[in-house]
């Protein structure tokens, strides 16, 4: 797996590029955040083609660039949480005006309500629901590359706030507990903020948990 990573905004939101291989054109976008203009940049000078967008929740600085990579790639399908869903839409939802804009994106083509997997550009993800920073919060397992996109659920020696609306420490330690500290300690852990880490990593120095 071939996986390039942009951290875009003021908010140094992680988005990730993700392809089965680096000779491939067909990927998938993860948390395409506000001001993703080297990102588009990438996307074009490599000439590569986003199947998809996986929202891993609906907080501006993640999905702040959503239409200008539908604007450039209009067949891309974004895919969200039903209980995110409205983010995309409402600003009062996605925090925009806190962010200084008012942020308002057409509704995804894919609300994930019970599926267990996404399957795009070649590549199998499992979609774990892990709420606590949002309603809607999700991680993405690849287990055949030992890997985990987790959004703002978990950090490298943190976890994600939960003094937003819909937020829940309880709930979020919760997720953390039941749907990521399950997986393969050796599973790489890529999160909307700051380094990537191992779950081997978190379990032992990770003072939330």
């Amino acid at each position: 797996m071939q996986i390039d990573t942009f951290v875009l905004g003021d908010f140094q939101t992680n988005c990730y590029v993700v392809r089965t291989d680096e000779s491939q054109k067909d990927c998938i976008l993860i948390d395409p955040g506000l001001h993703p203009y080297p990102l588009v940049q990438f996307l074009q000078q490599q000439n590569l083609n986003p199947e998809a967008i996986l929202i891993t929740h609906g907080h501006i600085d993640h999905i702040g660039g959503v239409e200008i990579i539908r604007e450039s790639w209009p067949k891309t399908k974004v895919y969200i949480h039903k209980d995110d869903a409205e983010m995309l839409t409402d600003p009062n939802e996605n925090l925009s005006m806190l962010a200084g804009t008012v942020f308002q994106a057409r509704p995804a083509e894919v609300v994930i309500n019970g599926q267990t997997e996404i399957r795009a550009a070649g590549l199998r993800f499992e979609i774990l629901h892990t709420p606590g920073h949002t309603p809607g919060g999700i991680c993405l397992h690849c287990p055949s590359d030992g890997i985990a996109f987790v959004g703002d659920t978990l950090f490298a020696g943190s976890v994600g706030r939960s003094d937003f609306p819909g937020g829940s420490h309880e709930q979020l330690i919760q997720s953390i507990q039941t749907r990521l500290l399950v997986l393969p300690e050796t599973t790489r852990i890529y999160p909307g903020h700051g380094p990537d880490t191992t779950l081997r990593n978190e379990k032992k120095h990770n003072p939330y948990l």
